[in-house]
């Protein structure tokens, strides 16, 4: 009985001297997130069920406050479909500076961003995941930062993780290919 007393004191003592950080408060979708947030970091890992949209909801804290906020991420592209293309969108915060995007397998094609989107190509699709900043202390690799200034605690922010459609016509592509492979073989018993 005295044990259990002594851990739950040691484990309150520890929760209440742990730094305050952004706070996700909630996630939207299908698809799994794993927070690792701390003072000053925004850091997750996202594992992609499906290709529908995830949104994270966060809460700044005060320490959250002190200069820009670092972002990194792990995408885990678990949907067993080829990942050509993927976006951050942010709302109530934006992008005070780019950094670097690592894929697994595939080939980077472009990483382009404005104040509150960040758009990655794959030149070659990835198939395993990809590391969005420097998720694990690599070196070469920079963490996303997000600006603070005007912001104040208690001040909420989302950041939505999405996979585009293909547009119309790349979705008839391979319908197309498929019907004039079936022609050719009519043709060829004839």
């Amino acid at each position: 009985m005295k044990l259990a007393k002594l851990f739950s004191f040691l484990a309150a003592l520890a929760l209440s001297c742990a730094a305050n950080a952004a706070i996700i408060t909630g996630t939207t979708g299908s698809n799994t997130v794993t927070d690792y947030s701390s003072a000053g970091v925004v850091s997750f890992d996202l594992d992609l069920h499906n290709f529908s949209s995830t949104t994270l909801n966060f809460v700044l804290e005060a320490d959250d406050l002190a200069g820009p906020l670092s972002f990194n991420a792990l995408v885990r592209n678990l949907a067993g479909a080829d990942l050509s293309r993927f976006t951050f969108s942010l709302q109530g915060i934006r992008f005070a500076a780019a950094g670097t995007v690592t894929p697994a397998f595939g080939t980077l094609g472009s990483v382009s961003n404005t104040a509150t989107l960040a758009t990655i190509d794959f030149a070659s699709p990835e198939w395993a995941e990809f590391q969005f900043g420097d998720v694990f202390g690599s070196a070469g690799q920079v963490d996303w930062l997000l600006a603070t200034s005007g912001l104040q605690a208690g001040d909420s922010f989302t950041i939505t993780a999405t996979v585009p459609e293909p547009s119309s016509i790349a979705l008839m592509l391979p319908m197309l290919g498929m019907a004039s492979l079936m022609a050719a073989r009519r043709r060829n018993k004839r």
